[in-house]
């Protein structure tokens, strides 16, 4: 499987918190077109980007634990983001976008990305099992925050098989899909 380095994040420019808030909507209108790397980048720091040297995350994480990372699905695949090395590492060559999503079919093919949180069954055995939903929120917010300041189209989605995207992004028994965020350029 493939490895792709990542450039720094972008910038995610001026805007304050409040303006950002403001700013924040769920969007299903978008192109096709590509985010560019460094864009891409910059949704996965949002979400769950290291701000210290002992792996403290942009977003809380239950009791410490790290449980749920952030995955990408595009057109080349499923990949999992390596958040010390900002790489992609590749799970699955295929396109699985369409195995995301329960109904929205159109809009799920079209928009170039869609970020997976991942939980770690066997990492969150010891928290609470809403623990990772919580983090998982946390992180979809981060989101929804960071493509307001990007000026791209995004929504938080829940409507999916999750074994069936498991199974398709090559996952270990463990590892469950749980919360997904779709992006792209709005339309």
């Amino acid at each position: 499987m493939k490895t792709i380095q990542l450039p720094a994040p972008k910038t995610l420019g001026t805007l304050t918190l409040e303006a950002a808030l403001k700013a924040r909507r769920t969007n299903r209108e978008c192109t096709n077109a590509a985010l560019d790397d460094a864009e891409l980048a910059a949704l996965l720091w949002a979400c769950a980007g290291l701000t210290t040297e002992d792996g403290r995350r942009t977003t809380p994480s239950t009791l410490d634990l790290r449980a749920v990372s952030p995955y990408v699905l595009r057109a080349d695949g499923a990949w999992r983001w390596n958040a010390a090395a900002n790489t992609l590492e590749q799970t699955a060559e295929e396109d699985v976008r369409k195995v995301s999503t329960a109904y929205q079919f159109e809009y799920v093919e079209k928009a170039p990305v869609t970020i997976v949180f991942v939980a770690d069954q066997e990492r969150a055995k010891n928290a609470r099992p809403t623990g990772v939903y919580v983090d998982a929120g946390t992180m979809g917010q981060s989101c929804y925050l960071a493509a307001a300041a990007l000026g791209l189209a995004g929504c938080v989605r829940a409507s999916f098989d999750h074994e069936e995207l498991r199974k398709a992004m090559k996952l270990g028994e463990k590892l469950e899909p749980i919360v997904l965020f779709t992006c792209g350029r709005p339309a």
